[in-house]
């Protein structure tokens, strides 16, 4: 489906979030759909989007911010990291008036990632993380399953059971790997296999040589692409920077400062252990995805004969590809939601582990198991059970997703649905 019929569910909260706060930040991955997404609310604010895309307008932008910032109706702005002279005159926009509904930007790169720029708006700029699309955003179905999930884990799981016998056909192991490959940038997602591997070749480049190298000097672009490469062999698992700067042949200050970069242009995401304490969450070690499930298989070298054989190998592949699929899909519905949560990965010293867990802000706790299979039985629920102990009756709710076909309790408060319920009503 073309990029512009695809309705992107982010909008919605933007334009509401416009009038509650003084600046908007919608930063996210490049080519993941903010111009698009900019220029949907710039049609609803009835005004023209500023794009520092545009050298002639990067150009002019720098030697005069003040102009570009001067409109008494709200200001959007395309990039704005391409010119970050701009956010001194926002600020100095925002000393006169910290009113609602100043500005909306966008941005490709982190924005505290950029110096100087953590100071100049603290308190004024709410960022809102806008992600490729998510798999219900392509099929034009948004369920908003992980919302229903979180209000009423039972009552949802009992609706979905309804569904599941005329869902049961339609997704294979075959088509989750399509899924997969396929990810979810707007300028991949329609293409032939073999045109969308060249597209991924050429954004990873970019990212390497171009992306990167604005935020910081790289000496060795080489041995941050090999250190890339090593950290999508480790997506879904526990990160191992040691394990990876070997494995990309650098040091291991220097693969902690490239994975910081890697982070700071989205290309990967850390997903922070989880615990009741403060301290709990600072030692132990963050579990790492590649953010969009396509260009983690492309950098394996992965195509869906690979994928597909019946060999451990490729069997472990899959299984870690759909965790990383499928907890990135829980995280772009979760972006649509006008609340906040705590995320992260849960591991005891004990060997009891959950992929993905969610902390709301009244303390209530849900966990999600990824399992690679088609049958959701026997052991597949012993980290929930677990978990559930933990948290004694803050936890609300357990979930396996499998790429079975049925929806069922298996216990109290823990669940088993199928990924597809993700995308499918």
């Amino acid at each position: 489906m073309p990029d512009n019929v695809m309705k992107r569910q982010l909008v919605k909260l933007a334009h509401v979030r416009a009038g509650e706060e003084p600046v908007i930040l919608l930063e996210g991955p490049r080519t993941s759909g903010k111009s698009t997404a900019i220029r949907a609310l710039a049609d609803l604010f009835k005004v023209r989007v500023i794009d520092f895309d545009n050298q002639i307008t990067r150009e002019d932008a720098a030697r005069d911010p003040a102009f570009y910032t001067s409109d008494k109706s709200i200001v959007l702005i395309d990039e704005y990291q391409r010119v970050p002279v701009i956010m001194d005159a926002i600020k100095a926009r925002m000393n006169l008036s910290s009113r609602p509904g100043q500005f909306i930007l966008t941005g490709s790169t982190r924005h505290d990632a950029m110096a100087g720029s953590v100071q100049a708006l603290t308190g004024r700029l709410h960022k809102m993380q806008l992600f490729p699309f998510a798999q219900s955003e392509i099929e034009g179905t948004v369920p908003n399953l992980p919302a229903r999930l979180l209000e009423d884990p039972g009552g949802a799981v009992h609706e979905e059971r309804t569904k599941s016998v005329k869902q049961a056909a339609f997704e294979t192991r075959g088509s989750y790997i399509k899924r997969i490959l396929r990810g979810g940038f707007p300028l991949a997602v329609t293409r032939a296999e073999h045109l969308r591997n060249r597209w991924f070749d050429d954004y990873i480049r970019q990212t390497v040589e171009r992306d990167i190298p604005g935020i910081m000097r790289i000496r060795n672009k080489r041995g941050l692409l090999q250190l890339l490469r090593r950290l999508a062999s480790q997506t879904a698992q526990i990160l191992s920077v040691e394990r990876a700067a070997v494995d990309a042949a650098v040091d291991v200050a220097t693969a902690r400062d490239y994975i910081q970069l890697l982070e700071d242009v989205f290309m990967i995401y850390r997903l922070p252990s989880w615990g009741r304490t403060l301290g709990s969450r600072i030692t132990a070690k963050p579990k790492i995805h590649i953010l969009d499930s396509g260009i983690a298989a492309r950098l394996l070298g992965l195509s869906s004969e690979k994928l597909g054989a019946k060999e451990p190998a490729a069997l472990t592949e899959f299984g870690h590809l759909i965790e990383t699929f499928t907890v990135t899909e829980i995280l772009k519905e979760l972006s649509w939601l006008d609340d906040s949560f705590l995320t992260g990965h849960w591991r005891t010293h004990g060997g009891d582990e959950v992929d993905f867990v969610i902390e709301k802000m009244d303390g209530s706790v849900y966990g999600f198991e990824i399992k690679s299979s088609g049958r959701a039985a026997g052991d597949v629920f012993d980290g929930l059970v677990a978990l559930r102990k933990f948290a004694g009756s803050s936890f609300k709710g357990g979930f396996v997703f499998y790429t079975g076909t049925q929806s069922f309790q298996a216990d109290d408060r823990l669940f088993a649905l199928p990924v597809c319920k993700l995308w499918r009503m």
